[in-house]
């Protein structure tokens, strides 16, 4: 066995597409195959040459991934697929199993991440400084990151395994929103130098983008709720029932909107990174490795929608069918107009040496180590807030069977009620508010190799220390602050107001509003504190709150031996590595708890709820496991390969479901706390898959591969109500609960034609994948009375991607979908949330004007595909996005 021999595969050198007339091939000369091609036999040499099994993305040129963004790419990978956030691929999901199941590392180090949890954001890795990516589906027991999902391992530039001399590539481009009608500019650049003895080289990467995006949203804001005629809800003045006209009949239980919330949603991103890379060989057997990434991304997001509520006013109509409303109208009610701004920024770096020695002959030796850290800031400058148009008549109605619900409102005393800028009062704000995060990762580990006299067997054995401290710091507004005229009695100066001018969620929705007033939310701050001064009043911003803040402190210790054997059966070459992985986790959990003393609603549309004095709370957990793994390749033929796997694995709880921190929502219709549970034990599985991988020519790969997961523990959220004085809470907690089952299977297919297709059709190729997969999970939601299954699991996913290469012409259609999934298991209210069933086409085209130069255009989400977030039924609307089209144009030099 050879040292590497699970390595990537090099790239040969990335240039433009190369064409070979037929006297070279006559001649016997050498076909440079370079770009799409290129890359795809990259992709296919990993998988072929490794014992594990793993699929891989490899970048087309030097920082030059098929796709704007590495999650896009990755959801070409067989049994890959992503979540998208507001029509950006964010989270990848593996063979069925969600962010939270998969372990993402960069260059073998686990990065560190701005979210809540470990789930990790691809969103902030600039595409343009990633040389490629792993995903391996089998553990091994020397690979980094234990998962029950699979371990993704982003690789960046390495500029010592390429060419010497100076290489660079840059491009510049400018993209069109469609919704938002603007321009944005995107930069990158990265080169790299080697010397002539090939003993030192450098790289430096780095990319700069600026995106003004918009996209329209029609929410049930609080989900929908459950109501009787006989609740409190529908009182007045103490006087049961008021709230509801004559000519409605009593109802009991009946599901209805909580509100709606159409709005537009405008996000105003600036994103800019840089990856540099330094190694130097002193001698033939040392390497020494030194590479760091860092990101940083600015996004300031204004969102600015109704607020359609039904806590006022009277229900005078409505219609009933199978214990669901499907129409109301009100009178005498109220709409809030919403104005929610938010300014984080977010960083996220790691630096990393890594020691490469072969001591002997037969020993290799390295070590690493690496730190990390992402940070998120910017809870100061938040602002939410509201305005009210009193005494309206406002309708809703869901029967035309569009997920945006027809919806209206008029005044008697204002025309055009949702733009008039008269008669506009004040009502609610929070002033700052949020969480800052920062999450912090040590890690070092060590690895040994034994090839006795570089033979067939090799034994392997190593360990790792990583520390891992992330810290929520929460600034709430006090419950008593943030009502800061409930009763909506002062009336605004309509200065401050004018149209948004914007025309909501073109080409769709019937009988809607298009348009509302906008503000500057600050302005409006300064208003209500000019207001408050003359009453003799102070109001005071968000400050810090223990409850809702917390640090959890993980420490994980693993060691492993393994051994790998190239020997042969029945004449039948045999590659096989069997290891046992040890990791030992200890963590602890700190924060604070409070109750809820206090709940009444009053007579504004709001519920005045007094909570307890906070105390300090902190747990420790500790769990140990033993992970066993085999990996078997087979090869029955030279083309045709046969693979087998099984291992146990474990995912750690999320570090957010491990945190102590609690939230609490109180407007009426959305009474929740949810917290988290530190007694949480990991998740735990066996799994076990085989495949066959056809290889029929260099460039060309049918494989398929079948798998089944034996979750022996799983972590589920439970939701159970409680009630404060007269209003219901439903409280949501993180449980280890019962097991389940995932099996499936999946194909892939990639080929170019250029052996066997005549001129000029032999520039086409194809890449396509299909994989279903399946779960016998059936875990209940007694909120809604329904059943559900894993979160993030689509049962069917495939992508579609065709290419052409000739003639210095780049073209490529791809086209992906997932059928829906479990997106929430106890999302608002406690209901289940699916995402509905996503496809999306996206196409790109390039030209090579000479060899060093290049122009090209993308166009993304072509189809105009739409995001649906549905709660418990399709019928249920629960979000509906539109992200609109987008188009980029630009142009590339390389050397």
């Amino acid at each position: 066995m050879t040292w590497g021999s699970v390595a990537a595969a090099q790239v040969i050198q990335p240039a433009r597409q190369a064409e070979a007339d037929d006297a070279d091939v006559q001649a016997g000369e050498e076909i440079v195959v370079t770009g799409i091609r290129a890359a795809e036999r990259a992709a296919i040499d990993i998988k072929r040459n490794a014992v594990v099994v793993v699929d891989s993305i490899v970048a087309e040129d030097l920082g030059k991934l098929p796709d704007n963004n590495v999650a896009e790419s990755l959801q070409r990978i067989p049994g890959v697929t992503i979540e998208r956030n507001r029509g950006e691929g964010r989270f990848v999901t593996v063979r069925g199993f969600g962010p939270k199941f998969n372990a993402v590392t960069v260059n073998g180090r686990t990065l560190a991440t701005d979210n809540n949890g470990r789930e990790f954001s691809f969103d902030v890795l600039p595409s343009e400084i990633i040389s490629g990516a792993d995903v391996y589906k089998s553990p091994q027991a020397s690979i980094n990151g234990a998962s029950i999902g699979a371990t993704v391992d982003v690789r960046t530039i390495r500029p010592i395994n390429g060419r010497s001399g100076v290489s660079f590539a840059g491009s510049a481009s400018g993209m069109w929103s469609e919704l938002a009608d603007s321009y944005n500019p995107e930069v990158s650049a990265v080169g790299s130098w080697k010397n002539e003895d090939g003993t030192m080289a450098f790289a430096l990467g780095g990319v700069y983008s600026k995106q003004e995006n918009r996209i329209d949203e029609f929410t049930i804001g609080a989900g929908h709720v459950r109501r009787s005629s006989t609740d409190s809800y529908y009182n007045r003045g103490g006087v049961p029932g008021a709230r509801i006209g004559p000519d409605v009949a009593p109802f009991s239980s009946v599901s209805m909107p909580s509100n709606l919330s159409p709005f537009f949603f405008e996000r105003d991103l600036t994103r800019w990174g840089v990856n540099a890379a330094f190694q130097f060989r002193p001698s033939d057997r040392l390497t020494v490795s030194v590479d760091g990434l860092y990101s940083k991304a600015r996004f300031v997001e204004q969102q600015t929608g109704l607020a359609y509520d039904f806590a006022g006013g009277t229900l005078v109509d409505q219609v009933v069918e199978n214990g669901e409303a499907l129409y109301q109208r009100y009178v005498g009610g109220f709409v809030d107009q919403i104005i929610q701004y938010d300014d984080r920024d977010v960083t996220t770096d790691q630096l990393g040496i890594n020691f490469d020695w072969e001591a002997t002959d037969d020993l290799r030796i390295k070590l690493d180590g690496s730190l990390s850290n992402a940070k998120r800031r910017g809870k100061e400058n938040n602002l939410f807030t509201t305005i009210r148009r009193k005494n309206v008549d406002l309708f809703w109605d869901r029967r035309s069977g569009s997920p945006i619900y027809d919806y209206g409102f008029t005044s008697p005393n204002y025309a055009d009620a949702a733009t008039n800028p008269n008669g506009v009062t004040a009502h609610y704000y929070i002033w700052g508010g949020g969480a800052n995060i920062d999450d912090e990762i040590a890690e070092a580990r060590a690895d040994a190799e034994w090839n006795p006299g570089g033979g067939a067997f090799t034994l392997a054995a190593g360990g790792l220390i990583q520390r891992r401290v992330k810290t929520i710091t929460a600034d709430e507004t006090s419950f008593a602050e943030q009502c800061v005229y409930c009763d909506s009695n002062r009336v605004l100066p309509p200065s401050l107001f004018e149209p948004t001018n914007r025309g909501f969620f073109p080409g769709g929705g019937g009988n809607i509003l298009r348009d509302w007033l906008i503000y500057d939310p600050q302005a409006l701050v300064n208003q209500i504190d000019q207001f408050a001064a003359e009453d003799g009043r102070t109001f005071d911003p968000a400050v810090f709150s223990p409850a809702a803040s917390s640090e959890v402190d993980e420490n994980v210790r693993a060691a492993y031996v393994m051994g790998s054997l190239d020997t042969e059966v029945g004449g039948l070459p045999l590659a096989v590595n069997v290891g046992l992985r040890f990791e030992d986790t200890d963590y602890t959990s700190s924060g604070a708890s409070r109750t809820v003393v206090s709940a009444r609603p009053n007579e504004g549309g709001q519920n005045i709820v007094v909570v307890s004095p906070v105390i300090p709370v902190s747990f420790r957990g500790k769990y140990q496991d033993w992970l066993p793994s085999v990996n078997l390749r087979l090869s029955l033929t030279d083309e045709l390969l046969l693979r087998f796997a099984a291992s146990k694995v474990i995912t750690r709880p999320t570090l957010s479901d491990l945190s102590p921190r609690q939230s609490i929502q109180t407007n009426p219709g959305n009474e929740t706390i949810r917290r988290g549970n530190p007694d949480l034990q990991p998740f735990r599985a066996k799994q076990v898959e085989a495949g066959l991988e056809w290889y029929f020519t260099p460039d060309s790969l049918l494989n398929f591969a079948a798998f089944y997961k034996d979750i022996e523990s799983f972590v589920t959220l439970t939701t159970t109500p409680q009630v404060v004085d007269q209003v219901t809470f439903q409280v949501t907690v993180p449980d280890n609960g019962e097991g389940a089952t995932v099996k499936g299977f999946e194909v892939g297919y990639r080929q170019s034609f250029s052996s066997w297709l005549p001129a000029p059709f032999d520039g086409f190729g194809v890449q396509t994948s299909y994989n279903y997969t399946d779960s016998n999970a059936n875990y209940t939601n007694a909120v809604a009375n329904v059943s559900f299954g894993l979160e993030g699991l689509s049962k069917h996913s495939y992508s579609l991607v065709g290419f052409y290469e000739k003639y210095g012409v780049t073209a490529r259609a791809a086209y992906t979908y997932r059928s829906n999934f479990l997106q929430v298991a106890s999302g608002r209210n406690g209901e289940p949330e699916y995402f509905d069933a996503y496809g999306q086409l996206d196409l790109s085209l390039a030209y090579d004007l000479t060899e060093q130069f290049t122009i090209f255009a993308d166009a993304i989400n072509v189809n105009n595909a739409k995001e649906f977030i549905y709660s418990v039924t399709e019928d249920r609307t629960k979000e509906y996005r539109q992200t609109g089209r987008r188009v980029s144009a630009g142009a590339r030099i390389r050397f």
